[in-house]
């Protein structure tokens, strides 16, 4: 009985997991091509592209990562045990959770830092600076297609910062419960 339940769960489950790493890795993945085509083509801050590129391989190596604990350890006959005990395999995906977290919120502050500004002079009727215009003129251009992506993607990265954020401490308040 015990058995079918584990079977009935991993048959559940593994579908359902595989569905929700396919957006965050589509996003990752746009990034860092957008990160990559306009690498040297922002010149009203260089940094931006490279904020897409470092963002997209942060997921892209957090969900990779995670796929591999869940997929590979949760084969095994004894994953919920392994759950249960909190094990050596479910310690290192709390940890890397963490690591992900910490180093994420980080690099989520810089791109906001780098992108809001920049996204706002360029969609208030900005002028480039030139020989003849010296004064209220932007020094640098980027291009407008891109820097709505990347404002897109900051501020997609932060709702699902909140979200995560909110589902793990409805987590905390649960397991405190128990």
């Amino acid at each position: 009985m015990e058995q079918r339940l584990k079977e009935e769960a991993r048959r559940l489950v593994y579908p359902r997991i595989s569905l929700i790493m396919i957006g965050p890795t589509g996003l990752a993945i746009a990034k860092i091509v957008m990160g990559a085509i306009y690498l040297r083509d922002c010149d009203i801050e260089k940094m931006i592209p490279i904020y897409l590129i470092v963002s997209g391989v942060l997921l892209l190596s957090f969900f990779g990562f995670t796929c591999f604990d869940m997929f590979y350890f949760c084969r095994s006959e004894n994953c919920w045990e392994m759950l249960e005990k909190m094990s050596y395999s479910c310690c290192r995906f709390f940890t890397l959770c963490l690591l992900f977290i910490l180093t994420h919120t980080a690099w989520l502050i810089c791109g906001s830092i780098w992108v809001f500004p920049n996204y706002g002079k360029m969609t208030s009727n900005h002028v480039t600076c030139s020989h003849e215009v010296i004064s209220n003129c932007i020094h640098g251009a980027c291009n407008m297609k891109f820097i709505t992506f990347a404002f897109a993607m900051v501020t997609i990265d932060w709702i699902c910062f909140a979200l995560v954020m909110i589902l793990l401490l409805m987590c905390m308040k649960g397991w405190r419960k128990k």
